[in-house]
């Protein structure tokens, strides 16, 4: 397995889902930070999920109307003009007015923020619960006090509820509206909390015993819980986005997965270079951020481009240039490299495969029929050649977009795209960390197999101590003194 040419097949094929999935991740941050996607799916899911009621809608209705108040949105910023009647007085609504909110915007195009610190929303929607109890005030002492003739004692009760502490307030306005909710009597404007966002404060608040510092907490903690599951909806939302661009990237540069595994199996001049461009990718690709599991506290979103650090359009704007080189620069790069090394493409188009039909579709060749005998064969060629050349690029989207329509819809071609466009769905995170697990193992299997083993060095013997020679004089008979 080690140092194998499937090995080598395996590490081609990853690193050219790597290089499309960098490619597919610049384009996607493009169009999240072009139609600020981060911001929208934060806002929906703070107006719609956490501070609005949406039991009465299901699944697909909830997805619906998601999309359609995201397109009006993508409208409204491009056109300055609404088609979706919104209901600006919910709670929700209102948080987004909140100056704070609007302070983390950065400007008219990217008005609102793609992130929100977990301090920051327990104190925005606190505050603005505060500003909805002043404005109900007077209906929460009317309330309270059933005898609207006795003037100065419903002054009374409304200078009570004004003096009262915080956590007074909010219990009020909260009992206010159960009484709302109760009567089953909806006032003809819609009230601004609804009644499951309702139900969830006041469990918030009674679990937090009526002390406002342990209800922030509470606040706190739900708003992370969101995020979390906010964040899943992110990824799964790039994910999709990201395997439409891969079925757009295979398309465009014919990266039929299937063909390219086959000529790696057998060309092992191409399977040697694309695996050395591959080692040379994990060491430039280190360090790159696209290629980093980003990770962030409790889940929040990822800020993008149109987040509060950029609060300038001119930077914002920098964001998108430094985006369009590193497409420009991998498309110039590692991608034309490899996409010459496997002859990735659509080659003519089918002009020379299709070339006579073509002529004779369009009554070319019969009119050439009477100056192409005089002409020697490499005439001939030549000027049918320009003949196709010239309808090629009059009537290109006959002849090139209807080869690529017509091959990309065949079986076996379709199903290599698709295979390609789900392989880039995974992340270039992904296919980074396998490549660069495969590129050492491979280098592991080199050194035990590849490399011969040093002789190890003799160590010199030691000195032998210099040999004395006895001379016997003893006669014979005698014996040995001592």
């Amino acid at each position: 397995m080690f140092n194998s040419p499937l090995l080598d097949v395996t590490i081609g094929l990853v690193f050219i889902f790597l290089l499309y999935s960098l490619l597919a991740t610049s384009i996607n941050e493009s169009i999240a930070s072009l139609f600020s996607l981060r911001a929208r799916m934060l806002k929906n899911a703070i107006v719609v999920g956490m501070l609005s009621d949406t039991s009465k809608d299901g699944r697909w209705a909830s997805i619906v109307k998601g999309f359609l108040r995201t397109l009006d949105e993508i409208v409204r910023m491009l056109l300055g003009k609404s088609f979706i009647k919104t209901d600006t007085n919910s709670i929700g609504h209102k948080f987004f007015d909140h100056p704070i909110i609007k302070n983390y915007g950065s400007g008219r195009i990217f008005s609102k923020p793609s992130y929100i610190p977990t301090k920051n929303f327990s104190a925005v929607l606190i505050d603005q619960l505060k500003n909805v109890f002043n404005a109900k005030v007077d209906d929460i002492a009317l309330s309270k006090f059933k005898n609207p003739d006795n003037i100065s004692k419903l002054a009374t009760i409304r200078q009570d509820l004004m003096s009262s502490s915080d956590v007074a307030k909010l219990m009020e306005l909260f009992n206010y509206y159960d009484t709302i909710y109760a009567t089953g009597i909806i006032p003809a404007k819609k009230p601004e909390i609804d009644l499951e966002t309702l139900q969830i404060l006041q469990m918030h608040l009674r679990d937090s015993c009526y002390n406002l510092e342990t209800f922030t907490g509470k606040i706190e903690n739900w708003y992370d819980d969101s995020m979390v599951r906010v964040g899943g909806w992110y990824k799964r939302q790039a994910a999709i986005i990201t395997f439409f661009i891969g079925i757009i990237l295979a398309v465009i540069f014919n990266v039929d997965i299937i063909r390219i595994a086959g000529t790696l199996s057998k060309d092992k001049d191409a399977r040697d270079k694309l695996v050395q461009l591959s080692i040379q990718a994990v060491d430039k690709y280190k360090d790159d951020p696209r290629v980093k599991k980003v990770e962030t506290k409790n889940g929040t979103l990822v800020p993008d481009t149109a987040s509060a650090a950029n609060s300038h359009n001119d930077s914002i704007f920098k964001q998108y240039q430094a985006k369009f080189d590193s497409v420009r620069n991998l498309l110039r790069g590692e991608i034309a490299s490899t996409n010459e090394i496997l002859a990735i493409g659509w080659g003519d188009y089918g002009k020379q495969k299709n070339g006579k039909a073509v002529l004779i579709e369009n009554g070319k060749l019969d009119s050439c029929c009477p100056v192409i005998p005089r002409l020697s064969k490499s005439d001939s060629i030549k000027c049918a050649q320009k003949i196709l050349d010239r309808l090629y690029d009059e009537h290109w989207i006959k002849y090139k977009v209807g080869y690529v329509i017509r091959e990309s819809a065949r079986g076996k071609k379709f199903l290599g795209f698709l295979i390609f466009a789900f392989a880039i769905s995974l992340g270039a995170p992904f296919w980074f960390d396998l490549l660069n697990k495969l590129v050492n193992m491979r280098n592991a299997g080199k050194k035990e197999t590849g490399g011969t083993t040093a002789p190890t060095p003799s160590t010199p013997a030691p000195a032998s101590a210099p040999v004395s020679v006895t001379v016997n004089t003893q006669k014979p008979g005698e014996e040995a003194a001592g």
